[in-house]
């Protein structure tokens, strides 16, 4: 057998090498790359779990705090929470020993945050007192134990008086069955009381008298003069437009109700729309922020619009018969603007 030649080892050398570069390149990718990319695949398929999982157990954790909250609200359907929530601010407004027919309580919806979640629900209040007991609401408003914001709060003084008017909104959620049922032990809500130590941090709103102007310490007083005859008892006014006052305007259901108070009879009477007032008839209660006539730093929220022949006049809230104004053609609501009754 012959010696091979240098020739032959060299094409046999090459011939290695091509078939080694051959498998390295094509055959071993061809076997392995599926392999990595099922496993890349398979690695982010348990990261994609894993992410769904600690989603999961967050939204149950919401889903639990939801349920637990829906023991707080005042009711699981929007209509009964909005029903119980104004009996809720009425019960408030006597407990601060203020009267029920000074205050008007008008329900609206706000908008919703998150769409198809807990509903919000809401009243805009507006109403008079001394200002020692509109301070006591606010304590109760702010320490009321439901699903509660209480926003916009003002306070602007009565001209001719020691009261003052208050505005605010009370808001609160409905959240629904929808997020299951709490199954743990919940303890019945704490109602705020008038005769709580945490009341106190609202005295100073009361004791530095912040409607009234600086006055200075009055002299002492003079001695009493001499005790004057008795007078016989003064006789009541006669009944005029300046004894009935206007004192709630209210809205529930899409039904408006005016109330007035005859101080000669010390008795409160409901009229609804369609009814004769003043020498008109009431087409409408306007629930929009306008200046007090011959009062332009105070604003009305709420007057009841009567029509007398061919002409508009209100009476604000808060003002008497006898302070009845003719509206001009810029004060009007937009639908008695375009001449819809």
């Amino acid at each position: 057998m012959g010696k091979p030649d240098l020739k032959s080892i060299l094409l046999v050398v090459i011939g290695l090498l091509a078939a080694v570069i051959f498998v390295t390149k094509a055959i071993v990718p061809w076997m392995f790359d599926p392999i990595k990319k099922w496993e890349r695949q398979s690695a982010r398929s348990k990261n994609d779990i894993n992410k769904l999982q600690k989603a999961q157990k967050v939204a149950d954790q919401y889903r639990k705090r939801l349920a637990k909250l829906n023991t707080q609200g005042f009711a699981s359907t929007q209509a009964e929470a909005s029903a119980a929530m104004g009996e809720h601010i009425t019960g408030l407004i006597r407990q601060s020993g203020l009267s029920e027919t000074a205050f008007s309580r008008r329900p609206f919806e706000p908008r919703a945050i998150v769409r198809r979640g807990p509903k919000p629900i809401g009243y805009t209040v507006n109403g008079q007192g001394s200002l020692k007991k509109i301070t006591d609401l606010i304590y109760l408003l702010q320490n009321d134990p439901h699903i509660h914001r209480v926003e916009n709060i003002s306070l602007s003084p009565l001209s001719g008086g020691t009261d003052v008017r208050v505005n605010f909104q009370f808001l609160s959620l409905v959240i629904g069955t929808g997020y299951g049922k709490f199954t743990g032990t919940n303890a019945p809500p704490v109602f705020p009381t008038l005769n709580n130590e945490d009341r106190d941090l609202y005295a100073g709103i009361t004791k530095r008298a912040l409607f009234l102007p600086y006055q200075k310490q009055p002299p002492p007083p003079p001695p009493p003069p001499a005790k004057p005859k008795a007078n016989p008892p003064s006789k009541p006014p006669l009944p005029g437009p300046e004894t009935y006052k206007i004192v709630s305007l209210t809205q529930w259901q899409g039904e408006q109700e005016v109330m007035i108070y005859d101080a000669n009879k010390n008795k409160t009477k409901s009229y609804k729309l369609g009814d004769d007032l003043a020498g008109g008839k009431i087409i409408m209660i306007d629930y929009r922020q306008m200046p007090f006539p011959n009062k332009s730093s105070l604003l009305s929220h709420s007057r009841v619009i009567l029509a007398i022949e061919n002409d508009f006049w209100a009476i604000e809230r808060g003002n008497t018969l006898a302070d009845i104004h003719k509206l001009s053609a810029e004060q009007l609501p937009e639908r008695l603007a375009k001449g819809h009754l």
